[in-house]
């Protein structure tokens, strides 16, 4: 018995020459056609459908009633469930997708927009993996904010992961009732993929398009996924055989740099574990791989942080400080990643730097720039949490200061606001001279900062002293410069 749907169709010359050219594959298990009747439109129509488990029946319907496509299929055929996350898509491309997930093949009957669905006797052999190529696609590198989901099914994830990124989902069975948990502030759609392996699941590209299949990876994940798992046990030394694996067998892969990322922060968690500076040597060369063999990884930022902090005392075990080093790649990292908690987490880095050198306003500074611009990360909610006063006059200056707006700054800290006390009247007094020497205004600067010390005494410790310093030696003042360094004598 067959099941008939009808619905009016489209030349398949123009869905399979495409697809056909794009993936050099045959057409045996696809779209199939007895002739190309020239020219129609049904399978160029756009649709969106986002649906989960519903009856291949029903799907079918679905795009006759908003495409003119007929289909008849047997009886066998009509209950299998389908889960799509599909936007704004050509029809054909849909029909497609149907191809390969369900092993299905769309033949034509004769000149007609008629097609019969049989099951396909020869299955599609799967997509290639990604590349390179494909994981630096703008595409893969679309944003994805504010996700927050516990044990939803993967369906729901992916629903709105589509929504955002405006990318597609075809979930294979077995795969849509996955839990997931996670909390999102920013991350990519590469990322997002990364994270999919890690819960056990593989996906694939549809050619060039924006449409993802994903499917259960079974019972034997793959060694990405196996790394994944040791990690988090605590395994640290199965995880980085496993990570190596990856990154030494498919360099090409989409996963290669974030393996080296791993093995890098498994050797620091030994470190800190085993008290071992031999693996804090072993984590330096591999975040140093990530940097030179993948300049555009969407995880350069995470090397760069990481690199910082092996250079200012915050790495898995205590290594000489050197704050030069450790700021230079701190910036590089804020620099390199769209991610906004390294970003905090490198700002922190370098005000404690600054502080270590005894720059303590110019720390401060940087804590409310990170206040200001991260404030829904952890690190930043830390910041506010201990902060004894929050001086949004002060904030705001060092923000504009942050991006080199010097003169916008200078406005900020002339200005007034009922809450603001004598000690951001000094604080905010300093920062005007710091803004006029970073314009180049080293006269204004320096009566800035005699008025400065005249007017608040500060002890020897003050940074004031240093930038007076500074801007008596620029303007070839240097007797007088002598008295100030190192603090008021």
């Amino acid at each position: 018995m067959k099941v008939k749907l009808l619905f009016a169709m489209m030349t398949a010359a123009a869905l399979l020459a495409p697809l056909s050219a794009q993936e050099n594959e045959t057409p045996n298990g696809r779209i199939t056609v007895d002739a190309q009747p020239g020219g129609g439109k049904a399978l160029d129509r756009r649709i969106t459908i986002r649906v989960k488990g519903i009856k291949l029946t029903q799907l079918l319907e679905y795009l006759s009633k908003n495409t003119g496509l007929s289909f008849s299929m047997p009886e066998e055929l009509a209950g299998l469930q389908v889960t799509l996350f599909i936007r704004n898509s050509p029809a054909g491309e849909i029909l497609e997708l149907l191809t390969k997930s369900k092993d299905l093949e769309f033949r034509q009957i004769g000149n007609t927009d008629n097609y019969q669905v049989l099951r396909n006797t020869t299955p599609f052999a799967g997509f290639p993996p990604l590349t390179r190529k494909d994981i630096e696609d703008p595409l893969l590198l679309s944003v994805v904010d504010s996700v927050r989901l516990k044990e939803a099914p993967l369906t729901t994830f992916l629903d709105i992961v589509s929504a955002k990124a405006r990318v597609n989902f075809v979930v294979v069975a077995g795969a849509q009732d996955i839990p997931i948990t996670t909390v999102i502030t920013k991350t990519t759609v590469a990322d997002i993929l990364l994270f999919l392996k890690g819960k056990g699941l593989s996906y694939s590209r549809v050619g060039n398009s924006n449409t993802f299949v994903i499917r259960s990876a079974g019972t034997s994940f793959d060694d990405f996924a196996s790394a994944e798992k040791a990690y988090k046990d605590k395994k640290y030394e199965e995880a980085i055989a496993l990570y190596r694996k990856v990154a030494e067998t498919f360099p090409d892969s989409e996963m290669a740099d974030s393996a080296l990322l791993m093995t890098a922060v498994n050797y620091d968690w030994i470190a800190a574990r085993d008290n071992d500076p031999s693996a804090v040597r072993e984590e330096e060369k591999f975040l140093n791989r990530v940097i030179s063999g993948y300049p555009k990884s969407s995880r350069l930022g995470d090397a760069y942080l990481y690199l910082g902090q092996l250079y200012s005392g915050n790495g898995g075990v205590k290594t000489p400080v050197d704050c030069v080093k450790a700021v230079k790649y701190y910036q590089l990292a804020i620099e390199n990643t769209y991610r906004d908690w390294i970003k905090a987490q490198a700002g922190v880095r370098i005000a404690q730097c600054y502080e270590r050198d005894g720059k303590k306003e110019k720390a401060e500074a940087m804590y409310n720039v990170i206040a200001q611009k991260y404030p829904d990360t952890p690190i930043a909610k830390e910041l506010r949490g201990r902060a004894v006063e929050y001086d949004p006059l002060l904030a705001a200056g060092a923000v504009l200061e942050e991006q080199g707006k010097y003169k916008l700054a200078i406005n900020i800290y002339e200005s007034w606001w009922d809450g603001e006390t004598a000690e951001s009247q000094r604080k905010a007094a300093l920062r005007i001279g710091v803004c006029q020497a970073a314009m180049g205004e080293t006269g204004a600067a320096i009566k800035t900062f005699e008025a400065y010390v005249a007017k608040y005494k500060p002890g020897p410790e003050d940074e004031a002293y240093s930038h007076l310093a500074k801007a008596l030696e620029k303007a070839g003042r240097g007797e007088e410069a002598r008295k100030y360094r190192g603090g008021k004598k």
